[in-house]
């Protein structure tokens, strides 16, 4: 049996990188088969309110848009050392006051997860655009497969769709129907 996985996609997707992570979601929606025991979550910019998702979980992973910490595109991992570590010092991620508050919550209230994981691109731009950066973008596949190779670590068996199904989010137009 594999852990309880939740993989929470944290970021606004109206500034451009800094929707990475919602997009990561979407993106392994649609490219992978992954276990219904791992759930997928686009969180958004969560607050407090994330502590109420760690309840019973296993793993934690977190994709999200880094704003420090490497070049452009990079794609940096942090696992609960780690980030204890940088996120009191180093800003490396406008959502770095949420994570910080929700972990050191969760730890007080002991439902963490015994596991964390940050999974980052540094992002280059943050403009209002709901589309991802160039150098963000050609990162996602790579940083797709690392997030698949990670739930395999843990058992799960992924595999990528031999036709991906339609990407759908939230915040793109539907598709204009032929007439």
């Amino acid at each position: 049996m594999i852990p309880r996985i939740l993989i929470a996609g944290v970021g606004n997707v109206l500034l451009q990188d800094d929707g990475f992570g919602p997009h990561a979601i979407a993106r392994l929606q649609a490219e992978y088969e992954i276990p219904n025991d791992v759930e997928l979550l686009d969180l958004g910019t969560p607050g407090l309110d994330f502590v109420d998702y760690l309840a019973g979980r296993d793993v934690l992973i977190i994709l999200d848009a880094l704003s420090s910490g490497g070049e452009p595109g990079e794609i940096l991992t942090f696992d609960r050392e780690r980030l204890r570590a940088y996120l009191p010092n180093v800003r490396l991620s406008a959502h770095q006051p949420c994570l910080q508050e929700t972990l050191s919550t969760a730890e007080t209230a002991g439902v963490c997860p015994p596991e964390v994981l940050l999974i980052g691109v540094v992002g280059n731009s943050f403009d209002v655009n709901p589309e991802l950066g160039p150098q963000t973008s050609a990162a996602m596949p790579q940083a797709l497969e690392l997030i698949a190779d990670v739930l395999r670590k843990y058992g799960a068996e992924v595999g990528r769709r031999g036709e991906p199904l339609p990407l759908t989010s939230w915040w793109s137009p539907p598709a204009a129907s032929p007439r």
